[in-house]
């Protein structure tokens, strides 16, 4: 079966034991694919010859190889089918490709009365998940809040393994963030910041007693699991906050002709 090359071109960010390159190589086409390292990285180079050998005498990986390569092509098409009317230099320059969940404010509707920044603080230890600033698109503002990103580099490189996404969408920051702003560097959008928070910790003069310490923690807008919606959403009295997908929502807004408004 043969794999295109055009498709091989989505951002992402590859993990411990990831792989990239087996597009072409299945279909017998260039490699288009480019990866840099963000961090620290064993690489290993598999050539030509010797995937082909692979292939053929383990026909499961084969098989693997061929899922993953339909999966990343179909997954291609898809953004650039939802793109197309879209402006794609400014989508691509703004990252919101890359973005799942985008906080975006009506501003023909906010009153700039920022009752979504206290509903924010109001459920996150009094520390605001969001600044009411940010990318202009048509008549909506793109608050500054986590974008869930598909692939977040934020996540890359975090020495206690503190930034974490389980089985759903929203990146959540442990308890145990140790307050190294790693994640807050890697971000590209500046949307991690780090915050002093008063906790109890082991008295080391007297054990078994506690003392108050001040530390310092990442914080990032978690989607507030433990409500309906997001609670900067919900308490927005002119209905102006929206948590939305980029890539459906301002396809929406493109021309017939194809000219964009963003």
């Amino acid at each position: 079966m043969g794999f295109p090359g055009p498709y091989n071109r989505s951002r992402f960010a590859i993990g411990r034991g990831g792989f990239f390159g087996e597009l072409s190589l299945l279909g017998g086409g260039v490699r288009t694919a480019t990866c840099t390292a963000l961090d620290h990285v064993e690489a290993v180079r598999i050539r030509f010859e010797d995937f082909n050998l692979m292939l053929e005498r383990f026909p499961e990986v084969r098989t693997g190889l061929e899922a993953v390569a339909r999966d990343r092509i179909a997954e291609n098409r898809q953004r650039f089918a939802q793109i197309q009317n879209v402006p794609v230099d400014s989508f691509l320059a703004q990252g919101l490709m890359e973005a799942q969940s985008l906080l975006v404010l009506d501003l023909d509707r906010c009153t700039r009365c920022d009752q979504c920044v206290r509903a924010c603080a109001d459920a996150h230890d009094g520390v605001s998940r969001l600044i009411r600033d940010g990318l202009r698109l048509d008549h909506y503002l793109v608050a500054t809040s986590c974008r869930q990103c598909k692939d977040p580099l934020c996540m890359v490189g975090c020495p206690v393994g503190s930034i974490r996404r389980r089985n759903s969408l929203e990146i959540t920051i442990e308890d145990w963030c140790i307050g190294c702003g790693l994640c807050a560097s890697n971000c590209p959008y500046g949307n991690i910041n780090m915050h002093p928070f008063e906790v109890q910790a082991d008295d080391p003069a007297s054990p078994g007693r506690k003392i108050a310490q001040v530390r310092t923690k990442a914080t990032a807008c978690n989607l507030c699991p433990d409500h309906d919606e997001p609670n900067c959403v919900y308490a927005c009295p002119h209905d102006a906050a929206h948590r939305v997908n980029p890539r459906e929502f301002f396809a929406d807004l493109a021309e017939p002709a194809g000219k964009g408004r963003l």
